[in-house]
This record gives C-alpha cells, structure tokens and sequence, in this order.
C-alpha cells in the first residue's frame, strides 16, 4: 500500500502507522537531503560545491546509521509525530517566516481532541481572543505535563532523545500536504534529531552532558561552554540606565501590532492541528 493511500484511508489500526525508521526509508534519498540541505543546513547561505559535497557524506552516514539501528518503541508509546505549523516573526525585518515540523504529540483519542478544540475556542480573528484561548489551554493541559521536554501544551521535545527511541516514534502525515510538505516534515525530524552532530557514536556522550546540565539548571553547547541568554529585560534595562535607549513610538507601534498578528496566525494553526489530530483520532477509533 502506498503511503498517499495510507493518509487516505478512513479506517485505522495504530499499527498501521509507520515508524519514523520506515517512513525515512521510504524518501526518495536525493530529495530528502535536498529538502534537508535547503530547509535546514543551507537556508540562506551560499555553499560552494565542494562543501556541498561533504555535507552530503555526512547526511549520507547520518541516514544510512539511522536504517540500521534497532529502535526502541515503548518509550514514545502512545505518542506521534505530526506536522505542526507555525508561524516566525523577524523583527529586524518585520518579516514573518512560515515553518512546518514534525511536533511529538500525544495520540489523542476522540473525546480529548475534542477538549483540545473546544478550549481553542476556533479560529481567532483578534489577538483579544488568542489570549483568552491560551489561558484555556493552558489550564487544560497543565495536568497532563509529565517531564522538563514536555512544553505547557503537553508537546514534547526529542532533541535530547536516543536516536533509537525517536525512529521508533509512530508517524501521521495525513491531511491535505504536498509531497515536498511532508518530506519536510520528515526532515525537521532530522534535523532535531541530529541538533548535537551527525556521527552517532560521537553525539551520546553530548546528549548526557546535556540533560545533565539541564537537571543542575543550566546548558551547555556543542563545544561543551555554557550557553549563556542574555536577559531582554535587563538588557533594555541598561540601555536607560546608560543613556542608550532610542524611543521609537512610530516603529515600536507597529512592530508590537505585527507580533500580534503573528500571534493570530499561530493559534489559527494550532487549531488546525488539533483538527487534524481529531480527524485521526476518529480514524483509529473507527477500528
């Protein structure tokens, strides 16, 4: 059975969905590193041939360890990966950036997702009633969090995860999405889960060091110094204090009402997505 047949079908067992493992081997391999090399690794740099080059060794060495490894499914029991949506605002350029990931969600059934859209409250048309949807949500999946990679809405991160536990992650593609759509999503998923290099051997000990790190309260990066964020607020701050604040109330304004629009157009797909995941919820339970 194809994989286009497989999203279409109205009728699902949770057997049915592939692995994270089967669906990577099923990409056509040039156009999955394609998809990786514009999207992630070259977005908006120019690269010389011979680097390309290399660059497509190691996607090569990443992938080919990927199909060889025995994955782990009980951990993500009960968990999918599906595309999420969303929407960056770059403020230097008051541009807005369209992204689409591979989101690891709990596998709702039918009377959660319904709780999840009703709390969304539909689609927003203001940034008055984002807020108040958020608060809902938030106070719906408070309860549900269960670890530090698991974000408010009950969204869990792999970056941090074994290769072998994230490949063995069950997969949703369905819903209306070109083909280059989806082996985007499958990229993202690549590239989250190679955030701390492509050789396999080499990134366990990277891992560790991490969640370490972050269970002590701080991080650290690839190189192993600690990363360190500069506060936004004491930044801004200091900037009065030293007579370095430049007050534009003209650009302020508008920048502030274009995050509110970013804000809109994310909630908008978020309900979209907990559309999508009640539409496979009603799938899987019609079996």
């Amino acid at each position: 059975m194809s994989a286009a047949r497989l999203w279409d079908r109205a009728r699902l067992r949770p057997g049915d969905l592939p692995t994270l493992q089967e669906t990577l081997d099923a990409c056509d391999r040039q156009l999955l590193e394609r998809v990786i090399l514009e999207e992630f690794a070259c977005r908006g740099t120019c690269v010389d041939a011979k680097r390309l080059k290399r660059m497509r060794r190691r996607l090569d060495a990443s992938l080919d360890a990927m199909s060889t490894l025995r994955v782990e499914r009980g951990p993500n029991k009960g968990w999918v990966l599906a595309p999420r949506e969303s929407y960056v605002l770059d403020a230097r350029q008051a541009s807005i950036a369209w992204r689409l990931c591979a989101a690891l969600v709990p596998r709702y059934d039918v009377a959660a997702a319904k709780r999840l859209l009703d709390a969304s409250g539909g689609q927003a048309v203001s940034y008055k009633q984002v807020k108040a949807a958020d608060r809902r949500l938030r106070s719906l999946t408070a309860g549900g969090q269960g670890s530090l990679e698991e974000d408010a809405f009950g969204e869990r991160s792999y970056a941090l995860s074994p290769w072998e536990r994230t490949l063995g992650c069950k997969v949703w593609l369905g819903g209306d999405w070109r083909t280059r759509e989806r082996y985007l999503v499958l990229a993202s998923a690549f590239w989250e889960m190679t955030f701390f290099g492509f050789e396999y051997d080499k990134i366990q000990a990277r891992m560790a060091r991490e969640k370490a790190a972050r269970l002590m309260g701080s991080s650290f990066d690839v190189g192993g110094k600690p990363l360190r964020f500069a506060s936004a607020h004491r930044s801004g701050a200091l900037a009065v204090d030293y007579g370095l604040s430049v007050p534009d109330r003209f650009s302020d304004d508008a920048l502030k009402s274009l995050s509110q629009r970013v804000a809109v157009m994310n909630h908008n797909a978020r309900h979209a997505f907990y559309e999508r995941m009640l539409d496979l919820a009603r799938r899987l339970e019609r079996s």
